[in-house]
């Protein structure tokens, strides 16, 4: 709450009632999804991300980490030309701001493609929560490609952000069963998309990526806080400035000053 206020006091901010809407949605329900949101230009910047992303991961360049059923892309911001153009849109700034009630900034971005496999699912594949904040954090879905229920949607449990169940906190990863014998099968959301279309969700709440089956997929997560991610034991501090995501400092630059704030937390090199 110091945070909210401190920035809120700090960077002043106006709200599109379009904003308000989608952020109150998200408050309710965890998630919400606005299809054809990026225009046509924008659509030609993120074919060009996807055909970089594609030669990244079949090159084994900028790879963070790969085994049998995804590649991460190793600094995304930093290594993936113009991926800072759509990550910086206005409009997805404002679903922020809206959420959190003040300007936030953007902490980590995750770029993975997902192949179709026989590998057992792993990690975030399973239902689990994330601990980035232990209160509220807001994250933006953007696939590179159309994905239907075969292609691995982002799967989310709607409600499960604003009710937990007891000794959450001594697991990780959850069998679909237990998920359903706890929410109920039909709060389960499949956030099916096309590409151009972007989806938002406080991942505070139960989620996952489900597995690929007929068709490989590129996404990109973007997390937006108003602090440093947590890490270490029990989560309780915050990523250190210097360990934190990289931006070139040329593309900062390029982000006029009401969208320089949004890169706080970002390491500028």
């Amino acid at each position: 709450n110091d945070k909210i206020v401190a920035r809120r006091q700090k960077y002043p901010f106006e709200l599109s009632q379009e904003a308000l809407q989608v952020g109150e949605e998200i408050k309710g329900k965890g998630y919400h999804k606005i299809e054809n949101f990026f225009d046509k230009e924008q659509q030609k910047v993120m074919l060009q991300i996807k055909d970089t992303i594609s030669h990244y991961v079949d090159a084994n360049i900028n790879i963070k980490k790969r085994d049998s059923n995804m590649a991460f892309i190793n600094q995304p911001i930093l290594n993936i030309p113009d991926l800072y153009k759509i990550i910086f849109d206005d409009r997805i700034i404002d679903i922020a701001t809206a959420y959190f009630n003040c300007l936030p900034a953007v902490t980590s971005v995750a770029v993975r493609k997902s192949f179709v496999s026989s590998a057992a699912p792993v990690s975030n594949q399973f239902f689990h929560l994330d601990y980035n904040s232990l209160v509220k954090l807001l994250k933006f879905i953007i696939y590179f490609n159309d994905v239907d229920f075969y292609g691995g949607p982002f799967t989310f449990v709607e409600g499960s952000h604003k009710r937990m169940f007891d000794n959450w906190w001594n697991l990780h990863y959850l069998k679909d069963e237990m998920i359903e014998g706890l929410y109920g099968k039909e709060k389960i959301r499949y956030l099916t998309a096309n590409f151009g279309d972007i989806s938002a969700a406080d991942t505070r709440g139960f989620h996952k990526g489900l597995k690929v089956i007929e068709t490989p997929r590129i996404a990109m997560h973007i997390c937006f806080l108003v602090h440093p991610e947590l890490t270490g034991p029990g989560h309780q501090n915050e990523t250190p400035y210097e360990k934190g995501f990289r931006i070139k400092r040329e593309d900062f630059e390029k982000l006029p000053d009401h969208k320089k704030p949004v890169a706080d937390f970002l390491v500028k090199e």
